[in-house]
């Protein structure tokens, strides 16, 4: 079972996951790394998680890696790095795959693995307070943790370049000007709009939500006639499914559907 860098709540067919390394600004150690890699192997595995909730404790949702604990491995740092974005990596990819929708709240700064984390989730929020930062390259570091997949792809290589060489601070507001995230909320309301949104998707049709995922993770790679049968396919499938019919019977009655994620 996960240790206590993650704290795990459920609500129904909704996962709340909380970083908890409060104290050192979530920052990203070996155990973190290792937690969080086997929570997302239970999520994708836990039919009953039909959307998950991650957010920081305390003030700052991830500072990035921790550099104390780096250096005080500095005689086996490439090992250990190896490790942890390993650990790290394997989490994010489990996350693109897995059916549940996955909100972020971004409950203060994102810098460093933390930004790279935020930016990760399927939908983004952030507290009005938050700042974004890549950060990396002013510790000497190179991106790791999905941002250099992520960030283009969100507001264009430009952009990314800009924002990864100069390491520039962005409040949520820019972020959200630039596309980087998806809302902005007070400070105050910002785990109250996120969860009302993660328990949405936790009462909904999860199949077809992993559909679109599962689809839109293919659309850069694919040609259009690939894409089109990957679609073709999706479609059908869902149509078939237990949720499918009871949406469509739902749509057309003109009456609240009840879905089971089938």
């Amino acid at each position: 079972m996960p240790g206590e860098t993650i704290l795990k709540e459920k609500d129904g067919s909704l996962l709340i996951l909380t970083l908890n390394r409060p104290d050192e600004a979530n920052a990203l150690n070996y155990d973190l790394a290792k937690d969080f890699y086997e929570t997302m192997v239970e999520c994708s595995n836990d039919k009953s998680v039909r959307s998950v909730l991650l957010t920081g404790k305390g003030k700052i949702f991830c500072g990035g890696g921790d550099l104390n604990y780096f250096l005080s491995h500095k005689d086996d740092m490439k090992e250990t790095l190896t490790r942890m974005t390993h650990l790290i990596h394997g989490g994010i990819a489990l996350m693109a795959q897995m059916d549940a929708p996955i909100v972020t709240a971004v409950n203060g700064t994102a810098g460093g693995g933390g930004f790279s984390l935020a930016i990760s989730g399927d939908i983004v929020y952030s507290a009005e307070s938050a700042k974004f930062t890549s950060a990396y390259t002013k510790a000497a570091l190179s991106p790791d943790a999905s941002s250099t997949y992520y960030l283009p792809r969100l507001v264009g290589l430009r952009k990314a370049k800009e924002l990864m060489l100069t390491n520039r601070v962005l409040s949520a507001n820019e972020a959200l000007e630039i596309g980087l995230i998806d809302q902005v909320f007070s400070d105050e309301a910002l785990m109250k709009e996120a969860k009302k949104q993660a328990k949405r998707f936790a009462e909904g049709p999860t199949k077809a939500y992993a559909s679109v995922k599962k689809l839109l993770n293919t659309t850069f790679t694919s040609s259009l006639a690939q894409q089109l049968e990957h679609e073709a396919y999706h479609i059908a499938m869902n149509a078939n499914s237990r949720d499918g019919m009871e949406g469509i019977d739902a749509f057309t009655k003109k009456r609240k559907p009840e879905y089971t994620g089938e």
